[in-house]
């Protein structure tokens, strides 16, 4: 770890995670830190890039110091762009570690290389509580269950996956549901157990591409009607993007391909 220089100023990467052959995956701007640097500066360059999650990666001893941001505000977990700097240590920056450990707002994470191409990060796996449909007020159409899943997310199941392509989704009430982060899902999918929409109006998302933390509560979800520990997800956004999960007792696996799309140097 001590010969990786990290002394270069702010480089920064843009990384597609969750691609697949038809699908772009979302993207994550990554920015390597060589300090501390304020709060407020972070917000500017997250609202600057303008995707939907940008993080930022600093050495700190044995580990990575790991934020995220939307353009609007800091997020607590976020599972692209976690997969998207796993993906800058290993491919850009060739940091020589089997296991990566990140620091952040949800806890230590981990993130290592699988086989196939596959890269995986270790995400907090959620409490699934079922949940009266009428707290969605009709945002999503019929709903035939409602979950709250952690303390952020909600997860609303539909009937199938033309009817998740179909949603003609209400944004201001989706706004008033207690949730920042808004799960539509269906069993079965392309070529995949579960398909996912997901909306997140209060961190300023009106649609996500690709969502890796949505795992967390899909997960347990699929286990508890399937009895699988393993799940492929595809998220039917306009970008589109492929996901696959490892249930264990505390945490989620989740793994996907990933590339980059563009790398530069941050000028302020």
């Amino acid at each position: 770890m001590e010969s990786i220089n990290v002394s270069f100023g702010h480089r920064v990467w843009w990384v597609d995670a969750f691609i697949d052959d038809n699908e772009r995956g979302n993207p994550a701007v990554v920015v390597l830190l060589e300090r501390e640097v304020p709060d407020s500066e972070l917000a500017m360059i997250a609202y600057e890039m303008g995707v939907s999650e940008t993080a930022f990666v600093r050495k700190v001893g044995d580990a990575w110091s790991l934020r995220w941001f939307t353009p609007t505000v800091e997020v607590n977990l976020c599972g692209h762009a976690t997969l998207a700097t796993l993906h800058v240590l290993i491919n850009e920056l060739g940091v020589p570690a089997d296991e990566f450990v990140f620091t952040t707002r949800a806890g230590t994470l981990t993130g290592r290389r699988l086989r196939n191409g596959l890269l995986a990060v270790d995400l907090p796996r959620a409490i699934i509580e079922p949940l009266d449909t009428s707290m969605l007020n009709g945002a999503l159409g019929d709903v035939s269950e409602v979950f709250q899943a952690g303390a952020q997310s909600v997860l609303a199941v539909v009937q199938d996956y033309e009817t998740l392509c179909g949603l003609n989704v209400d944004s201001m009430a989706l706004f008033l549901v207690p949730g920042s982060i808004v799960i539509a899902a269906c069993v079965g999918g392309p070529n995949v157990d579960v398909a996912i929409r997901v909306f997140a109006p209060r961190l300023g998302l009106a649609e996500d591409p690709v969502t890796g933390s949505a795992m967390c509560a899909l997960a347990p979800w699929f286990s508890s009607i399937t009895g699988s520990p393993t799940l492929s997800v595809r998220q039917a956004s306009t970008r589109g993007g492929l996901m696959h999960a490892r249930l264990f007792e505390r945490n989620v696996e989740v793994a996907g391909k990933t590339r980059t799309f563009m790398a530069g140097e941050l000028r302020q």
